[in-house]
């Protein structure tokens, strides 16, 4: 880990002075931000991209793994002066360049892909291309639909098929994947500490972060499994796994999630209780001693201006019963929902196609449930394939995960559980808003690969 957080460190300083420099030279470039600051690390993130792909590196999997997760960072941090939206180059410039690249692995190695694989990948693309097609807001998406849904995806797929077959895969992607939660963390922790300044009638930053960490917390359910397996056996486990819990148990508080706060913490007990012994569960569970036993001092310590955020979130839920209860309708699901129902009635069998929600519903790009988006977007046939896929991949979970590794199943269920309560975190191709992504299908991805290579293998390379 150590090698690769010094590797990655630094060709983000080099990529961040060399964008520094060029600007310097050349004045024209500040387009790329609103502020000289601004310009040098979005500029920079560019070169960051580029340098990584095309310089031999032995952490190449974590740069193209970990590139979603920098991406969505960097479309925040861009704000709005980049035209917001999927059609926007600017924002999937990250995407293209992962895709060229894994398509340079692809003419240079053979996938050992079986049959039903092969038909996945097949189905994927004609399903998505059909639904992509009838939507009437083509327009407004179109070069992020077709580039995320029709070539990101099946690429991911194509290249983490071609990574497994080497015999470390899994410790490389737990090693990868763990840093990825990493920055994830930092990156939210970021966006609600500066976010919280916003109040009152001035508080649109923190409504869209908090919005933005809600959806962040479905990749934290993903990439936990993978982050807790790599801290459980390095070589310091005793320190790694309750700072990896500490970190987890942050993000949770000051995510401001309420479906964070009652769908995340049990899955973090959970996986606690599942990885470890009962000696090992209580030395893990001091971290959230720690906290609780600290927590009303902790938020005004961090910045006064968080406790605002947290109040306009929990004020009304003052127990757990009413809280479960009146979430739907506090946060106004309820009737996005029936408005979703609404659209699918207009058109049970195949929907209105991907992105319509946005448009023929409330302005909202989902309907914050897995199931009322699909319902309205792809209608029963999109229920019948995406469902089968979710539940081919429990079933395959379930069958060949080692006996150490039942967190899997459970990280899978967890993330159904949040994307039908919370919001639908799967690829985001909105025609307005800002941030554009797959995240979820590529963990997804990696998690079929991890679990294929490990079922008779319960440990994977040690590392430290």
């Amino acid at each position: 880990m150590a090698r690769l957080i010094v590797a990655a460190g630094s060709m983000s300083l080099l990529s961040v002075g060399i964008a520094w420099l060029i600007l310097l030279l050349f004045d024209s470039l500040h387009i790329f931000g609103g502020s000289t600051i601004q310009t040098v690390f979005v500029f920079g993130f560019y070169t960051y991209c580029v340098a990584v792909l095309i310089i031999p590196s032995e952490h190449k999997a974590f740069y193209v793994l970990s590139m979603p997760v920098l991406s969505q960072f960097l479309h925040l941090f861009q704000k709005y002066d980049f035209p917001a939206g999927a059609n926007s180059l600017w924002r999937l410039f990250p995407f293209l360049l992962g895709d060229l690249y894994m398509l340079s692995v692809l003419a240079r190695f053979k996938t050992d892909l079986s049959d039903i694989e092969k038909s996945l990948i097949a189905s994927w693309i004609a399903f998505n291309f059909l639904v992509i097609a009838i939507s009437p807001n083509l327009a407004g998406i179109i070069t992020g639909a077709f580039t995320l849904f029709l070539v990101t995806i099946p690429l991911y797929f194509l290249y983490l098929s071609i990574l497994s077959q080497h015999p470390s895969f899994p410790a490389t992607l737990e090693r990868s994947l763990c840093l990825t939660f990493i920055l994830l963390a930092l990156g939210t922790f970021g966006l609600v500490y500066f976010g919280a300044q916003y109040k009152g009638a001035s508080n649109l930053l923190v409504t869209r972060n908090i919005s933005d960490t809600n959806i962040t917390m479905a990749y934290f359910i993903l990439l936990w499994p993978f982050a807790i397996s790599y801290a459980m056996r390095s070589a310091y486990s005793w320190l790694a796994a309750p700072l990896l819990i500490l970190l987890f148990l942050l993000v949770v508080i000051l995510s401001f999630s309420r479906g964070a706060v009652f769908i995340v913490l049990p899955y973090l007990v959970a996986s606690i209780w599942i990885m470890s012994s009962w000696k090992q569960m209580l030395w893990l569970m001091v971290p959230a001693a720690v906290l609780s036993a600290g927590f009303d001092n902790l938020i005004p310590l961090i910045n006064p201006d968080l406790a605002y955020s947290w109040q306009l979130r929990f004020a009304d839920f003052r127990t757990l019963g009413p809280s479960v209860r009146n979430i739907q309708e506090a946060s106004g699901r309820a009737e996005i929902q029936r408005l979703a129902y609404e659209l699918f009635l207009e058109s049970p069998i195949y929907g209105h196609g991907t992105g319509s929600f946005e448009m023929l519903g409330p302005g909202y790009r989902e309907a914050h449930s897995m199931f009322f988006t699909i319902l309205a977007e792809q209608g029963l046939i999109g229920m019948l394939y995406l469902y089968g896929l979710f539940a081919a991949l429990g079933y395959g979970l379930i069958k060949t995960t080692a006996p150490p590794r039942p967190i899997l199943p459970v990280a899978l269920g967890v993330y159904l559980v949040f994307v039908h309560s919370v919001g639908y975190a799967f690829v985001i191709v909105p025609s307005k808003s800002l941030t554009i992504n797959c995240i979820a299908p590529v963990l997804l991805i990696c998690i079929y690969f991890y679990s294929k290579t490990i079922g008779n293998d319960p440990v994977p390379t040690a590392h430290g």
